[in-house]
């Protein structure tokens, strides 16, 4: 199983981040990626598009192809995809009238396309994910993916039936199987609160949680580094600052990633965290840690695009 985690974050001025571990068996390099305005685009399905939107983000390249596991656009759309093994439904062939898309395709398609959550939410119907192997790619990969952009809202895509549908995620939290109303519940539980949803009952338990100093959830377990990033989340005080916020993120995801162990470096079921990114969505600054070193690169989308960078940028992984 491919492990990772997400969550959102709302700042006292109204900015919005988002944060995520890749936790991976050993790949091609998982790298930041920007693409400007404009940048060629193909899916396995349909003749070359031009991307709406800058991107940058982090992904790997396959034969001039790119998979991207996270990004933003210049709008302020953000959008992650994590593992769901064995919930995600997806078509056996294309499906006439819609726009085929493989799993794969997905993040490109949303960040090259779409300038908020709404204008996604007001499209999916027209969207199939199709269950087909994705160029050099031997796999076809399960995956739910987390949505914020810059209005603050928090939303999922699970998708647990051939119908596309967004939920919000009020707890700006994601994981990997079981489905994000299954997290919940097991917080709650967690937390002592009985309640199947999440609410302020729930907000004041973790912050009770987190001022005893007792220890959070450890481990690889989806459940547990759920818990432990939404007690996190919600068991602070919304900060004041960017700065602030960032700093937070890291440390959250400090907490769940997963360690590299060198003699299985070489194992296909040996998942450990590649990198560590935070995305703020109102300055437009990229943040990326990988785990080799801890060296933490700072690319502004917006300097890129000052400079009139009009060709992709892959950069340094290390």
């Amino acid at each position: 199983m491919k492990l990772c985690t997400s969550l959102t974050l709302h700042t006292k001025s109204d900015h919005q981040l988002l944060a995520r571990t890749m936790d991976f068996p050993t790949t091609t390099p998982w790298q930041p990626i920007y693409l400007p305005a404009g940048e060629t685009w193909r899916s396995i399905f349909m003749p070359n598009k031009h991307t709406k939107y800058a991107i940058l983000g982090s992904g790997r390249t396959l034969d001039q192809f790119r998979l991207m596991g996270d990004g933003f656009n210049s709008a302020g759309l953000a959008c992650a995809e994590l593992y769901f093994p064995n919930r995600a439904v997806y078509h056996d062939a294309l499906v006439s009238g819609k726009q085929n898309l493989t799993p794969q395709d997905l993040i490109l398609w949303f960040l090259g396309n779409y300038g908020s959550i709404a204008e996604i939410e007001a499209d999916l119907p027209n969207i199939a994910l199709i269950g087909q192997v994705w160029f050099k790619e031997n796999k076809v990969y399960p995956f739910h993916w987390i949505l914020t952009d810059k209005s603050g809202r928090t939303a999922v895509l699970e998708p647990t039936s051939l119908e596309l549908k967004l939920v919000d995620d009020p707890v700006a939290v994601l994981t990997n199987t079981p489905e994000l109303a299954n997290h919940i519940g097991r917080l709650n539980q967690f937390l002592n609160v009985d309640e199947p949803t999440f609410n302020e009952e729930t907000v004041h338990a973790a912050q009770t949680y987190l001022a005893s100093n007792t220890p959070l959830p450890k481990g690889p377990v989806p459940t547990k580094r759920f818990i432990s990033a939404a007690i996190n989340r919600w068991g602070q005080k919304l900060p004041d600052t960017d700065e602030q916020a960032e700093t937070e993120l890291f440390d959250t995801l400090e907490q769940v990633a997963l360690p590299l162990d060198p003699a299985k470096i070489a194992r296909s079921n040996h998942n450990y965290t590649h990198y560590e990114s935070v995305l703020n969505l109102e300055t437009q600054i990229y943040y990326y840690r990988a785990m080799t070193n801890h060296r933490l690169q700072r690319i502004s989308l917006l300097d890129l695009a000052k400079n009139g960078e009009k060709k992709m940028i892959i950069f340094p992984n290390e």
